[in-house]
């Protein structure tokens, strides 16, 4: 059997020869997040709206992936157990850093920001949009707690099921959204031979200054 270190050690992937220039690049890193993240879109990447969020908990990093779900004033919004342990997290340390990566077109977003509480406006109209299987789940499931088998959220599912029956499901309290306000963006464009592209955003006064920045 072929050592495994080898194996890893072996792996290799050329990227493209693709370009990223500071020409190419919105001032605005929202406009310019939107555009990339629509073309990943149109790529047909899968899930291109999954990030990684890193919270602290006592100063040691935990990271997960979550699906970012929307930009409102300029924020990015992702919903999520209130009680679960990236929340609790949040609301202790709302410095959080999250990373988007489409692999198909070898592209990069990594940010860092500040996040807090969304406007329950917020997470009520994305519940309503949940499929109604989400809904229930969301309601059943006390997150990250441990369990002693799957059965004790899909009974606590049909439960409610049979509760709600015919009627709307409303959001409880303890679920919803946060919004992450960002302060620092970065954006990687690979690049053959690693000779990669990037570019951040850090913000200046009323506006962001952009650095190109070593591979």
């Amino acid at each position: 059997m072929e050592n495994f270190s080898e194996k890893i050690q072996s792996l290799r992937n050329e990227y493209s020869d693709l370009d990223l220039t500071s020409e190419d690049l919105n001032q605005d890193p929202i406009t310019q997040f939107t555009k990339w993240l629509d073309e990943a879109i149109e790529t047909q990447i899968y899930e291109p709206n999954a990030m990684v969020l890193a919270t602290v908990d006592e100063n040691a990093p935990r990271s997960r992936y979550v699906l970012f779900k929307n930009i409102v004033n300029n924020n990015l919004i992702f919903h999520t157990h209130y009680e679960s342990p990236k929340a609790v997290e949040i609301f202790a340390n709302p410095n959080v850093s999250g990373i988007f990566y489409w692999a198909e077109i070898h592209r990069q977003v990594r940010f860092q920001g500040i996040a807090r509480k969304a406007d329950s406006q917020i997470s009520d109209e994305y519940f309503k949009t949940r499929p109604r299987g989400g809904q229930l789940s969301a309601l059943a499931s006390a997150q990250s707690n441990i369990i002693s088998s799957r059965e004790d959220v899909t009974n606590k599912i049909d439960e409610l099921e049979k509760e709600y029956e015919g009627k709307e499901i409303p959001r409880p309290d303890f679920w919803g959204g946060f919004a992450i306000e960002v302060n620092y963006w970065e954006f990687w464009q690979g690049r053959r031979n690693r000779t990669h592209d990037r570019f951040c955003y850090k913000p200046e006064e009323n506006s962001w200054k952009i650095e190109r920045m070593s591979p």
